[in-house]
């Protein structure tokens, strides 16, 4: 059974009626109002990281291992999601930050290693995406990516927060994209549940919820060693 809430109020002295429905579409709309605005906030989660990186010249603190993990994870679930048919409200962020990753490890793979070496890890990463977005690619090939997803997701994390602890600073990690990491893969775990009921999905979301938090608290915990080596 539906249940619906009508809110009136005056505009231009005019009355405006708006219809809602609570219970199973409310949760809907809510889940997709949520899935599009953790899209829309990852298309510069990653900003603050990216331009903190490029202006100090080098990628001290992050872990090049963390960050190529991380594409992995990212690609592979979008194009698992994409070929399903999933909203893109339900995996849009994974698009936006999987570019935002190529550029951190472009960067960190120039200042670590070469110029060459980064083109020719661009070059190799974009054939492997439209491979994976190729409709001859079967989907039993996604769907055995998709299973080994999670183990290289907390693989990812796991780096950057053995890197974090072997330095005993988390370098140049941005408090703001930590911060906004761990309020949208919170959020995230929601709109997976309501928007896809995939369960290799919404567990990927649970653990990578709790590393972000645990990234979050690396970063308090070592706030005065940061900011007395970046003095």
């Amino acid at each position: 059974m539906k249940i619906y809430l009508m809110v009136i109020f005056r505009k231009n002295k005019q009355t405006i009626n708006l219809l809602f429905c609570l219970g199973p579409c409310f949760k809907a709309t809510i889940s997709k109002l949520l899935g599009y605005g953790i899209v829309i906030g990852s298309s510069l989660v990653k900003i603050p990281q990216v331009i903190k990186v490029a202006k100090c010249k080098n990628s001290f603190g992050l872990s090049i291992l963390s960050i190529l993990l991380e594409m992995i994870s990212l690609t592979s679930v979008s194009a698992y999601s994409f070929a399903n048919g999933f909203p893109f409200s339900a995996y849009g962020e994974g698009v936006f930050l999987g570019i935002q990753n190529f550029l951190l490890a472009i960067m960190a793979i120039t200042w670590t290693y070469s110029h060459i070496k980064a083109v020719l890890f661009s070059c190799a990463y974009i054939a492997c995406v439209a491979v994976l977005l190729s409709p001859t690619l079967p989907l039993s090939i996604l769907i055995l990516l998709q299973t080994v997803n999670l183990p290289i997701m907390l693989s990812s994390k796991i780096a950057q927060i053995w890197t974090n602890y072997c330095n005993g600073s988390t370098g140049q990690l941005s408090a703001i994209t930590l911060f906004l990491f761990a309020l949208g893969s919170t959020a995230r775990i929601f709109t997976s549940i309501q928007e896809t009921g995939d369960n290799l999905m919404i567990i990927s979301c649970i653990l990578a919820s709790l590393c972000n938090y645990i990234l979050m608290g690396q970063l308090i915990y070592y706030w005065n060693v940061s900011s007395v080596n970046q003095k």
